[in-house]
């Protein structure tokens, strides 16, 4: 029997996106064994230019001001060039467990930073929320780096690495928000990708490490792999999750996609053999909690 109903089609595609974003980290840790961040970060930019070229292609580009486009592709540098390459270096360090759930730091970030720049405050609601993430993700770092001395500098130096990440990411949406309104979200995730996959590849030739970066990628099954990686990320994760936003409420969506832990855990523990420790669960559940609550006083 064929849904229509476009709640039940918003809240599927919200589920399922937060289980495509998880899968994502599990097929990018395995690559990323063999291929480095900067590699890894170069290589999907021109792989999603390719399925977002082609989408725009069928739904048209349009104008956009000169002053927002330059924000975009700023934002596409900082996001994009600097963020992902420092993402699928914590993701090694850390792991895709320990990573998403720290990474649900992000919407605490960008909602401080607009709470900073751009004039929106924070609810007593909103401060609760965050304390309770925070103390979710606490837990769930502290069984990274409790462990011998050689696991726990790899757990230190995959969270300084996914601070920093989130703090580029955070930084490149405030940089973005001013010029979300001049075009579809489709046209602008292009300009960002865009942007910064021409600054990778502009810092590859610079340093004449181009090479270095795909020579992994020769091996055909491997490209393979990173290629239908990169589809489940561009079409299940991101893609779903505009179908969600075109369904249902934002606030809906980004509470099902906060999801996106839930997912992890037990893909995690089935195809990278990781362990689960109790502290993993009740900090997950903590930090989801708290997110989604975040999700909602911020509407």
């Amino acid at each position: 029997m064929l849904v229509t109903d476009p709640s039940v089609i918003g809240a599927g595609a919200a589920l399922l996106s937060a289980a495509s974003w998880a899968a994502g980290s599990i097929l990018f840790k395995r690559i990323g064994e063999r291929v480095s961040p900067f590699g890894m970060t170069l290589c999907k930019g021109v792989v999603s230019l390719v399925l977002l070229g082609a989408a725009v292609l069928l739904t048209g580009y349009g104008s956009i001001p000169a002053k927002d486009l330059g924000l975009l592709c700023l934002s596409g540098v900082i996001g994009i060039a600097v963020a992902d390459t420092l993402f699928f270096a914590a993701l090694q360090d850390l792991g895709p467990k320990v990573l998403i759930v720290y990474f649900m730091m992000g919407q605490i970030l960008t909602a401080f930073f607009a709470f900073l720049f751009l004039g929106e405050t924070l609810s007593v609601q909103a401060i609760v929320a965050i304390v309770i993430t925070l103390s979710g993700i606490a837990l769930v770092l502290w069984t990274k780096i409790r462990g011998e001395d050689a696991q726990a500098r790899t757990g230190a130096r995959g969270i300084l690495l996914g601070l920093l990440c989130m703090l580029a990411m955070s930084s490149s949406m405030i940089i973005a928000k001013p010029a979300l309104k001049s075009a579809s979200a489709l046209v602008e995730t292009f300009i960002r990708m865009a942007s910064g996959t021409a600054g990778m590849f502009l810092f590859g030739a610079a340093t004449s490490k181009l090479g270095d970066w795909v020579e992994p990628l020769k091996d055909v099954k491997l490209l393979l792999f990173f290629i239908g990686s990169v589809c489940v990320v561009t079409f299940g994760g991101f893609w779903l999750s505009l179908v969600s936003i075109k369904y249902i409420k934002v606030a809906t969506a980004s509470t099902l996609g906060a999801t996106e832990p839930l997912f992890v855990l037990p893909l995690a523990a089935f195809f990278l053999k990781e362990r689960i420790y109790p502290l993993d669960i009740v900090g997950t559940l903590l930090a989801v909690g708290g997110i989604v609550v975040l999700c909602r006083s911020l509407t």
